[in-house]
């Protein structure tokens, strides 16, 4: 009897004696979720009522029963086309039911995942044979089981099984590997894992950490300043408490031991020249903020703080798809609006603060109406409205001993 394979870990694909036969069935919205249903049923005999509300759930048709029908001969006919035998019974029609064949000899990729996985994530496992297992389990989640049926009711239960057993197979296989002291594997398992779900804040602290254990301290925290940005743009929130303190201590090691005073000045050296404001991530701004207010409490001097807030017509933030753009705007707008001794970064999704240093209160708002004038002027189209608010900023109290030495 031919070897049958499905696969619906990613792409939804059907093989026979290892030639996919299922390309055609991808045109049609419906005939690949009656395929997918029926397989993630195999077990069982499914009532055509239970189908039909599966595939028109709530619609109401003069002949729902007669449009299954058709679409289970469309689906035979398909897979035929494909280049299974023509003598292949897939589908087993009954007059109440349908079954996807118990008889052929087939293979389903999200049970081989799943049992991989339970036998890894087992408490008998040996730490070895939960590694080689869940390797193996890793591999062949080669993206989100039934991605293609996103959003059907029927889907959303099997999909979040599959995703969090994949999960803890990978922070499994990472506690693992690090105890081995193997980051670079940990590394490659953490991008692979991010490839398939990019927003998951632990994998990307998981890669942050091994990368700096490996001494890769720069894509560290190059990594850090890009899911910044796609939190904020994709989210709209900023990353965890947890995330911005590994971020701090990486950065507070990225020194160089033995160095001479000309390398560091080299290294010191801005390489950016473009003309403008310092544009920075807003863990360096607070660092910078409290250096300068120590120079204010030292040698005197006025500085402001300035928070520009974008909101749309009804004072609320807008949605994430038009924010991305809208900030990324106003910040490359700020920045040919400021002097190049001045500071911004982004505090929240919807919203930059920005350093004013030797200016008066008068000035300051004068700089912050010029910010909201040339950003509508330059995006006359971008339909949001830009307040701020200004404060001085305030130097620290310095302890008695401070004051002694001063």
């Amino acid at each position: 009897m031919p070897m049958v394979e499905v696969r619906m870990l990613g792409r939804f694909e059907i093989y026979v004696d290892d030639q996919l036969v299922s390309g055609q069935i991808g045109r049609s919205k419906k005939l690949k979720h009656l395929a997918e249903y029926l397989i993630l049923n195999h077990d069982r005999a499914v009532p055509n009522d239970e189908i039909i509300e599966a595939l028109w759930p709530g619609q109401e048709s003069k002949n729902p029963r007669n449009a299954l029908k058709i679409l289970v001969h469309r689906l035979r006919m398909t897979l035929a086309a494909g280049g299974a035998p023509e003598d292949m019974e897939f589908i087993i029609a009954r007059q109440r039911s349908c079954r996807w064949n118990p008889a052929l000899d087939c293979i389903y990729d999200f049970e081989h995942f799943e049992a991989l996985c339970t036998a890894g994530l087992s408490g008998r496992a040996s730490e070895e044979t939960a590694r080689v297992r869940l390797l193996d389990a890793c591999k062949r989640y080669r993206g989100r089981f039934l991605s293609d049926a996103g959003g059907e009711l029927w889907a959303s239960g099997p999909e979040i099984r599959m995703h969090t057993y994949y999960l803890r197979a990978v922070h499994r296989l990472i506690e693992i590997l690090r105890g081995r002291g193997q980051f670079d594997q940990i590394i490659e398992l953490c991008r692979d894992a991010l490839e398939i779900d990019q927003m998951d804040e632990s994998i990307n602290r998981e890669l942050i950490f091994a990368l700096a254990e490996s001494g890769r301290n720069q894509e560290a925290i190059q990594h850090y300043n890009q899911i910044t940005e796609l939190y904020y743009n994709q989210l709209g929130v900023q990353p965890s408490e947890e995330l911005r303190g590994l971020y701090h201590r990486i950065a507070a090691v990225e020194r160089k031991v033995g160095a001479d005073i000309d390398s560091i000045c080299v290294d010191l050296r801005e390489s950016d020249t473009q003309p403008g404001a310092f544009v920075c991530p807003y863990e360096i701004f607070k660092d910078i903020y409290r250096l300068e207010a120590r120079s204010l409490a030292r040698y005197g001097g006025r500085a402001f703080i300035g928070l520009l807030t974008v909101t749309d017509n009804r004072v609320c933030q807008p949605e994430s798809r038009v924010l991305a753009k809208v900030m990324e705007r106003l910040i490359e707008s700020a920045r040919m609006s400021l002097r190049r001794g001045d500071m911004i970064a982004r505090y929240s999704p919807a919203q930059i603060v920005v350093m004013l240093p030797t200016v008066t209160y008068e000035m300051g708002q004068m700089v912050c109406e010029r910010l909201t004038r040339n950003f509508k002027r330059e995006n006359p189209a971008m339909n949001v409205a830009i307040s701020y608010n200004l404060r001085p900023m305030e130097p620290p109290r310095a302890s008695d001993k401070e004051e002694y030495h001063m």
